[in-house]
């Protein structure tokens, strides 16, 4: 009854107390009625119980009216008062004004707590493009030390490949001169090759002062100081520049060139072979191969076991003959920077650094200045770079150390074979001689 008459709509809860009231009053006045407590029995009955005490009546008129007094007022203030007066007018509005003051200031909190997770992510977004920034900036920019290696090496194939040609030139020259080839020392024979290299080191390496000045008479008018007795100075010839100019891919004939040549003529073949004529060396098959023709391919022989010597001294010549301009002026800012005269750089590199010179420089000079090692305190990744750079050079100077193994393994096979010719012979002349009639019969 108290849940239907709150759960019901203000009309209907007034008619229903209204209801209530009205039969508490009717209650109220209503008399109950009273039999005198000395009235006799009836005939007709017994007397005993037929009477009611005044007292136990009214006792049950205030029981009843007291407890629909309390019963109504506890209606009346639940539905009145607390249900219809305090709950729909005072508390359940405050109620629906606060949960709504709090889920405003919820929502207000929850989105500053969002605008700060926001903000979090932004900054740690932002510090995180910067470091990356930072660290691309730092990883991709390369120092003036790195991009040395670069510049030393502008030229450094090329004047290589230039060496190899020069190399190829000498070897062919050298070959054509032993052979008696046309427009060579040896055309001739070795008469005419004697005579040339004769009168070359009359004008240009006689020294008068040697023999104790017995040469005055020899060369009245020897050359100049400087290309004296180049053609027997290996040291001042060869092994102390670091750039000998000569460029056997032109026409042009120059000092140094001449120097090389002669050297190379009293290292290798100085004396060279008699010219047969072409009618010692005519093909006859009855005759088969013997006397002239046996002589003529052991000079052959000879001349191939010496080209194989004679490569190695080709091969030092062309390293240290003239390559290209490319990275010139980067190495005599180089060579300035430790303290080189510049009047004295092309002394050492020439106008065209040689592949030995640009090698000496990336292998050994380059080490030298202390600024490469203060420009070590550099950010890792040009410190990583430079020992690329390095490492690569390595290989280059390992890889030249490798063909210079070769040379000197063809130069050990041809030594080795010398050494076992004359058993070789022996073995032959054995053979022979052996008689192999008697196993026929």
């Amino acid at each position: 009854m108290i849940r239907f008459l709150t759960n019901k709509s203000g009309k209907l809860r007034r008619a229903v107390l209204a209801v209530l009231f009205g039969i508490f009053l009717s209650v109220s006045f209503v008399a109950m009625p009273v039999k005198d407590a000395s009235a006799t029995c009836c005939a007709c009955c017994s007397c005993s119980g037929s009477t009611i005490p005044v007292d136990d009546a009214l006792w049950i008129r205030d029981w009843l009216l007291l407890n629909t007094y309390f019963t109504l007022q506890f209606e009346l203030a639940h539905v009145y008062w607390w249900d219809w007066r305090f709950w729909q007018t005072e508390l359940l509005p405050a109620m629906m004004m606060m949960a709504e003051q709090l889920s405003a200031v919820g929502m207000q909190q929850i989105m500053m707590i969002g605008s700060l997770l926001d903000a979090q992510e932004l900054s740690q977004t932002q510090r995180l493009l910067q470091e990356m920034h930072a660290r691309a900036h730092k990883d991709y920019h390369p120092s003036v030390g790195m991009c040395e290696f670069g510049t030393r090496v502008v030229s450094l194939v090329a004047s290589d490949r230039r060496g190899e040609m020069d190399a190829y030139i000498m070897a062919q020259r050298s070959i054509n001169r032993m052979l008696g080839n046309a427009n060579t020392l040896g055309a001739g024979g070795m008469h005419s090759d004697m005579s040339n290299r004769i009168e070359t080191f009359k004008k240009h390496f006689c020294d008068p002062y040697d023999n104790d000045n017995a040469l005055r008479r020899f060369c009245p008018s020897p050359g100049s100081s400087s290309h004296f007795n180049n053609d027997v100075d290996y040291g001042r010839s060869v092994a102390y520049p670091w750039t000998i100019t000569a460029d056997f891919g032109d026409t042009a004939l120059t000092d140094a060139e001449r120097d090389v040549m002669a050297l190379g003529n009293n290292l290798y073949a100085t004396d060279t072979y008699v010219r047969l004529k072409p009618e010692a060396l005519r093909n006859i098959p009855a005759n088969g191969i013997e006397g002239l023709k046996q002589a003529y391919l052991d000079m052959r022989s000879v001349v191939a076991k010496q080209s194989v010597a004679e490569n190695s001294f080709n091969a030092l010549m062309a390293m240290k003959q003239e390559g290209t301009t490319g990275s010139y002026n980067f190495l005599v800012v180089y060579l300035l920077e430790l303290g080189v005269p510049f009047f004295e750089i092309n002394d050492y590199l020439g106008e065209h650094p040689s592949y030995y010179a640009q090698m000496e420089i990336l292998t050994k000079k380059a080490y030298q200045n202390p600024n490469f090692y203060t420009e070590l305190y550099d950010t890792p990744a040009n410190v990583e770079r430079k020992g690329a750079a390095i490492e690569a050079i390595s290989m280059i100077q390992k890889f030249d150390m490798l063909k210079s193994y070769l040379r000197t393994e063809a130069s050990l096979s041809i030594l080795l074979e010398m050494s076992v010719e004359q058993s070789q012979k022996e073995i032959e002349d054995i053979i022979r001689n052996i008689d192999v009639s008697q196993d026929k019969q």
